[in-house]
């Protein structure tokens, strides 16, 4: 049947929504490869930036290794100019000599009833209350001791169990501070002190090293003012109060030192096995800085003669 109306036949054309949606995909397209091309270029730049940093920390690598080298001749002198050079134009190192005994050795500490009273108020100090202090300290105690015996506030093997661990505490003492860390309670002290490290060692031969040591664990060690800290520390610097220069001071003997902190002799006698002054370990810190990067190198050694024991090595990067 012919219809009324013919339909006439029309060329088919892109509608404009079709020829919209083929311009999003070509924008599309192109932003896709904008964001690889970007992309690449951030991973290239990123690329050679860290080639450029390895270069550099390789290189002041070596500026702080020659530092070391140079600190542990027994002929050297903390005061020496040696140890503080420019190389050249990309860089240098300093160099230090410093008693491993201005740390508070732990495991000396730990086996005397004065010591443990100072590592308590040294906790207490870092900001744990009385309580948690002393469950840290009885909790170190026993984790070096050679018993089962729990202390008042301390963790023993029932403990360690409860938390899945069956081999602990292992009753002898720290063999490095990373075992401190498995001490049950002492989160508390990594918490409130995050650079606990920096004040304890297992490498000197116990006592506090007076010559070496900061004021502030001279005062809490010695259990005297700030004030008498404080002198024992500018008598040390000499008169030009600067450190590692030829004028600085060395005290002979614990008496000597002592005598400037302003403690009773009764005090003193308390702290007998707990002070030196000429710590056989020492430890020398090299940083070497070459093109914005500095690498710091810290040896512990025992004895600085031709023949030193190595007891500790540490690198680590200085951004």
């Amino acid at each position: 049947m012919t219809p009324l109306f013919p339909v006439k036949r029309l060329r088919q054309h892109p509608t404009r929504q079709s020829r919209a949606s083929a311009l999003i995909a070509v924008y599309w397209v192109i932003a896709i490869l904008s964001l690889a091309v970007f992309t690449s270029a951030q991973f290239l730049r990123l690329e050679m930036e860290t080639q450029g940093s390895n270069q550099w920390e390789f290189r002041a690598s070596q500026f702080a290794d020659r530092g070391i080298a140079l600190a542990a001749h027994p002929d050297v002198e903390r005061w020496d100019p040696i140890l503080r050079q420019q190389v050249d134009g990309t860089g240098g190192f300093r160099a230090m000599l410093r008693s491993e005994g201005a740390r508070i050795n732990l495991n000396h500490f730990l086996v005397s009833d004065n010591g443990r009273i100072i590592l308590g108020e040294i906790f207490i100090r870092w900001g744990l209350d009385p309580q948690g202090a002393a469950e840290v300290v009885d909790a170190l105690t026993d984790w070096i001791d050679a018993d089962d015996n729990l202390l008042p506030f301390g963790a023993e093997g029932n403990a360690y169990r409860a938390r899945g661990f069956r081999d602990q505490p292992y009753n002898r003492p720290f063999r490095s501070l990373d075992e401190v860390t498995l001490v049950i309670g002492f989160e508390q002290v990594m918490a409130m002190a995050p650079g606990w490290r920096d004040a304890f060692t297992l490498l000197s031969s116990g006592p506090l090293d007076l010559n070496d040591a900061s004021p502030e664990l001279i005062q809490l060690v010695c259990q005297c003012g700030a004030d008498g800290a404080q002198r024992l520390a500018n008598v040390r610097l000499g008169s030009d109060r600067t450190p590692d220069t030829q004028d600085d001071v060395r005290f002979e003997s614990v008496e000597e030192a002592t005598a400037l902190l302003g403690i009773g002799e009764a005090q003193k006698q308390a702290l007998a096995n707990l002070l030196s002054v000429d710590d056989a370990a020492t430890r020398l810190i090299s940083i070497g800085t070459a093109g914005g990067v500095s690498v710091e190198r810290s040896l512990v050694i025992s004895g600085r003669d031709a023949q030193p024991v190595l007891l500790e090595v540490q690198t680590r990067v200085l951004r």
